[in-house]
């Protein structure tokens, strides 16, 4: 077993040795450079240079940069120091073509508490803390919950996906200071059904998380970072809001485990989260890990109808202040379904009166009441009265999306994206393409499209690349279905149930590499229409023997009130396929190739109900199987 971690191994030496006069002088240095920064932008100088060192920024607001232009910042040798109640480390507002490169970014006090599990029950886990984690742990009164993650002995393999998160009332610790943690009867029935109940030794991470970003990119354009590294984060890591022109380059970027320390996790929430930007990112050559949520999430925002006020006006949520600026383009779609209706561009929009959540509270009301789906509770929304330029036709529920404000032309290419406790690849956009990126060991999808109505995220993806990927481990979670999945079935009751409506287009999945995707099909494709699968590498699907069959798809299927067979749902339980269809239209699948198809998997291809034009479905003893 691994020895007792002290201070000196979560933080550099020179660092845990900061008295609080060596910490004034830090950020001291802090505000000097701050000062230059501003002070270059006012003047427009063309590059300021940080030395290399160490600089603290304490408060909630670490270094806030605003309005800066045509400007390089290096600070190769330089890293940047938070407090623990940090909201944004560093923080650029409307910024244009800006450059920086080189810097690192820590955190004073880890944003997670770690230890090694002493004892597994049905009822309860007892977890030892070390001294610095049991401090923590009573620092953090305002902390109303924690989301834990469960490792091997030696902290480098994720051994459960089970999306444990426990109030902080629940949680005590005993005369030794062990944390006691309860474990309910659903969260013990469904380690059944991993890849390895965790047992005593392992180790296992208790995320503290709360909104914000250490790097947040809000409202800018054009902007390229390289080579920052993030070593720490409570919040997104990597995080673009603000409806900016978006366009931004990240290459060589990195969120990691600090070298020479015993921390276990870089993240409490995902690595790179960006919403409701004009143009995608480009994220090359970056390695993002460690996170207690998504490596990356690209999407915009769903706009809910409560009311039709006339002909060409109605009464609209927009979550988190989106913005619906005249002459923007929405496609609407009708709920609960998601099938498209019209377009119609915004002529003018007014915010009414109240509070920004009476919107929102309205709109959790009529799904619940009229869908039965429940809707996360968003800050930040606004209830708006919006002109339209055409007569509309529309039902209170019925959504709409933005696909000029969504990340659209988003590319992701030769990054090294590996272990997250969720998905690799999250995105809900337009036109983008993720090619030769190497996904490892995630708990759930390695790359997913799809729309999450949940979180009121959006839109239908249509033009999509998958191109070149290789992912390994996989989907190791008894709920993940397949490695890559596309499925846009998001708003039927309840909510990720897979519906009749084919409302995804043009997803091109070609030359992928899929290893042991553990808990269901290598690709799954729902709800598409002219999807193209060709020329993919499968190896090994259905490898975790615990999690097969305990998800059942045709218990997900709703074709608006038509049953099933029994012949029909037979057949579906049974497939086994290492490539799945269901729900799609014109079905271009050629060339692909199984490889060691273990004792489960039938078929190389099987396009279940609802399906059109699958040019491929082909048995496990026939010619592709190698």
């Amino acid at each position: 077993m691994k020895k007792t971690i002290t201070i000196s191994q979560l933080f550099p030496a020179e660092v845990s040795a900061w008295d609080e006069d060596e910490k004034e002088r830090r950020a001291a240095a802090g505000r000097e450079v701050l000062e230059r920064i501003r002070r270059a932008g006012r003047d427009g100088s063309g590059t300021v240079r940080i030395p290399p060192g160490d600089y603290r920024f304490p408060g909630r607001e670490g270094m806030l940069l605003e309005n800066l232009r045509d400007i390089s910042l290096e600070a190769e040798g330089a890293t940047f120091w938070f407090s623990p109640e940090v909201t944004a480390g560093v923080h650029f507002r409307n910024c244009r073509n800006v450059r920086l490169s080189g810097l690192a970014l820590d955190m004073e006090e880890l944003p997670f508490l770690q230890g090694i599990l002493l004892e597994v029950g049905e009822e309860r886990l007892v977890i030892r803390l070390e001294e610095y984690f049991r401090r923590r742990f009573h620092e953090q009164r305002d902390q109303d919950h924690f989301r834990l993650m469960f490792l091997d002995v030696a902290g480098e393999c994720e051994t459960d996906n089970l999306d444990f998160i426990v109030p902080r009332e629940k949680l005590s610790l005993d005369a030794a200071g062990n944390l006691l943690v309860p474990v309910s009867e659903p969260v013990a029935r469904h380690w059944r059904y991993q890849l390895r109940v965790p047992r005593p030794g392992d180790r296992v991470v208790l995320g503290m998380r709360h909104e914000g970003g250490m790097l947040l990119v809000d409202g800018c354009e054009a902007m390229c970072f390289e080579a920052v590294t993030v070593y720490a984060s409570p919040c997104f890591a990597f995080y673009e809001i603000g409806h900016g022109g978006g366009g931004n380059t990240y290459r060589g970027c990195r969120l990691i485990r600090r070298p020479g320390t015993d921390r276990l996790l870089a993240s409490a929430a995902d690595c790179f989260h960006s919403m409701n930007q004009r143009r995608g990112p480009l994220i090359e050559q970056c390695e993002f890990s460690w996170a207690m949520d998504d490596l990356v999430n690209i999407h915009g925002y769903f706009h809910v109808v409560l009311e039709q006020l006339a002909e060409d006006e109605l009464l609209i949520v927009t979550p988190f202040g989106t913005g619906l600026r005249p002459g923007t383009e929405l496609t609407f779609f009708s709920a609960p379904y998601g099938k498209e209706k019209f377009r119609a561009a915004v002529v003018s929009r007014q915010e009414s009166a109240g509070s920004e959540q009476e919107g929102l509270r309205r709109v959790r009301e009529l799904y619940g009441r009229k869908f039965g789906i429940g809707l996360q509770d968003f800050p930040g929304g606004s209830l708006c009265r919006v002109r339209f330029d055409r007569p509309l036709d529309t039902e209170p529920g019925d959504f709409a999306c933005d696909y000029d404000n969504c990340g659209s032309g988003a590319v992701l290419r030769d990054n090294d994206l590996h272990d997250c406790h969720v998905r690799g690849v999250l995105l809900k956009a337009a036109d983008c393409r993720i090619e030769n990126n190497r996904i490892e060991r995630t708990a759930l999808n390695g790359i997913i499209l799809k729309p999450e109505f949940f979180w009121l995220e959006g839109p239908m993806p249509r033009n999509i690349v998958i191109q070149g990927n290789t992912l390994t481990d996989c989907a190791f979670g008894h709920t993940a279905l397949a490695a890559i999945l596309v499925m846009c079935g998001c708003c039927a009751p309840p909510a990720d149930r897979i519906t009749p409506v084919v409302n995804a287009e043009n997803i091109t999945i070609a030359g992928n590499e899929i290893r042991n995707c553990n808990a269901g099909s290598g690709i799954a494709v729902f709800n598409s229409r002219h999807p193209r699968v060709s020329n993919n590498r499968i190896f090994h699907p259905f490898s975790n023997p615990a999690a097969i069959g305990r998800l059942d798809v045709s218990s997900r299927l709703d074709f608006s009130g038509k049953e099933l067979s029994g012949e029909e749902i037979s057949r579906l339980r049974e497939s086994y396929s290492a490539i799945l269809f269901l729900g799609s239209d014109a079905i271009e699948c050629r060339h692909n190739s199984l490889t060691d198809p273990g004792r489960r998997c039938r078929m190389i291809v099987y396009a279940g109900p609802g399906c059109s034009g699958c040019g491929e479905q082909t048995d496990a003893a026939a010619d592709h199987v190698l």
